[in-house]
C-alpha cells in the first residue's frame, strides 16, 4: 500500500482543485488577480501562524539555507505563480489552466538533464510530443483559429507550470533539513511581501469587501495554499523520487476539471477531455522507470 505520506500529496493535489472556485468567487467581486494572491497568502499566514506560535519560539528558526529556500519559494511559488494562475485562469478557465500547470514534470525532466545529468530517453521524448499535442488540445478546445485562442493566457498558463515544477525541487531541498510548517510559513511571509510589492506598482483595484469575503478569503487560505503546501512539504522528503511529487499530485486536475464543468458548467467537450487524458497519459510515462514496478516503489519504506 502507499505509505501515508503519498497519500498526503494526493490529498494535497485534491486541495488545489479548489483553487479555482474561490478565483470565481473573487471574480464575482471584481478583485483583480494580483488582490486574489494577495489576499490567498495574506490569510494562509493567518491560518499557520497560531500553530507556529503553539509550537513556541524554536518554531520560527530557520537556517541560513533554510530562509533562502524560502524566500525563493515566496517569490517564484507564490507570487509569480499565483498572478500567473489567476491570470490563467481568467482567460482559458480552470480546467485549461490546471492542465497547463501539469506540463512541470515536463519541465522538470528538462532541468534534470542540465542539472543532474540525467539523459532523456525516448520514452520521455515521446511523452513530451504527447504532452505538446494534449496540452493544445485541452487550451484551445479543438477551436485552432488564432482570433479565438488567448495567447497571453497560455503563457500565464506555462508560467505557473514553471513555477509549479520549481516548488517539487526547492521542497526537497528545504524539506531536508528544515521544519515543514516554518519552510511553509516563510514562504507565504516572503510571497506576501513580494505581492504587496508588486501590487503596489500595478495597483489593487477597487472592490467591496464584506463579512463574506473575509470568511470565504480565510477558508481559501486554510484549504487551498496553507494545508495543503504544508503537506507537500511535509511529504516529499519521503518520496524516492522526486519526480513522482507531480504524478501524485495530478488528481488535481481532474478534481478541477469536475468542480468547473459540474459547479459552473465550463464547456468541457470531446476535444478538451482528449487533451486531458493526453497530458496525464504523458505525466505518467515521464515518471514511471523503465522498468515495470509496482506502487510500493513510489515511496520509500521505513
Amino acid at each position: 500500500m502507499i505509505k501515508n505520506r503519498a497519500i498526503f500529496i494526493i490529498i494535497s493535489g485534491i486541495l488545489w482543485g479548489t483553487t479555482g472556485i474561490y478565483s470565481h468567487i473573487y471574480s464575482s467581486y471584481g478583485i483583480p488577480p494580483v488582490t486574489m494572491s494577495i489576499l490567498r497568502v495574506f490569510c494562509a499566514m493567518i491560518v499557520i501562524t497560531p500553530f507556529m506560535i503553539k509550537k513556541g519560539r524554536k518554531s520560527f528558526v530557520l537556517s541560513k539555507r533554510g530562509f533562502i529556500i524560502a524566500c525563493i519559494q515566496g517569490v517564484i511559488n507564490q507570487a509569480v505563480f499565483n498572478v500567473a494562475y489567476f491570470t490563467a485562469i481568467g482567460k482559458l478557465g480552470m480546467a485549461s489552466s490546471v492542465v497547463l500547470i501539469y506540463t512541470s514534470p515536463i519541465i522538470v525532466a528538462i532541468i534534470s538533464y542540465f542539472f543532474f545529468k540525467e539523459t532523456p530517453t525516448m520514452k520521455k521524448v515521446f511523452a513530451m510530443c504527447v504532452t505538446i499535442t494534449g496540452v493544445t488540445f485541452t487550451a484551445t478546445g479543438g477551436v485552432f483559429e488564432l482570433s479565438k485562442l488567448s495567447l497571453s493566457g497560455i503563457i500565464m498558463g506555462l508560467i505557473s507550470g514553471l513555477c509549479f515544477a520549481s516548488l517539487a525541487i526547492t521542497s526537497r531541498l528545504g524539506g531536508q533539513s528544515e521544519d515543514p510548517m516554518a519552510m511553509t510559513y516563510y514562504t507565504m511571509v516572503f510571497g506576501f511581501i513580494t505581492l504587496v510589492g508588486y501590487g503596489t506598482i500595478v495597483g489593487i483595484g477597487e472592490f467591496h469587501a464584506d463579512e463574506k469575503l473575509a470568511i470565504i478569503s480565510i477558508i481559501n487560505g486554510a484549504t487551498s495554499v496553507a494545508f495543503p503546501y504544508f503537506l507537500y512539504s511535509f511529504s516529499i522528503t519521503k518520496l524516492k523520487h522526486v519526480s513522482y511529487a507531480p504524478i501524485l499530485s495530478s488528481v488535481e486536475n481532474i478534481a478541477a476539471t469536475l468542480f468547473g464543468t459540474f459547479i459552473f458548467g465550463e464547456s468541457l467537450g470531446s476535444w478538451r477531455v482528449i487533451g486531458i487524458m493526453l497530458v496525464l497519459a504523458s505525466i505518467a510515462m515521464i515518471n514511471m522507470q523503465e522498468r515495470t514496478k509496482t506502487l510500493m516503489d513510489i515511496v520509500d519504506y521505513e
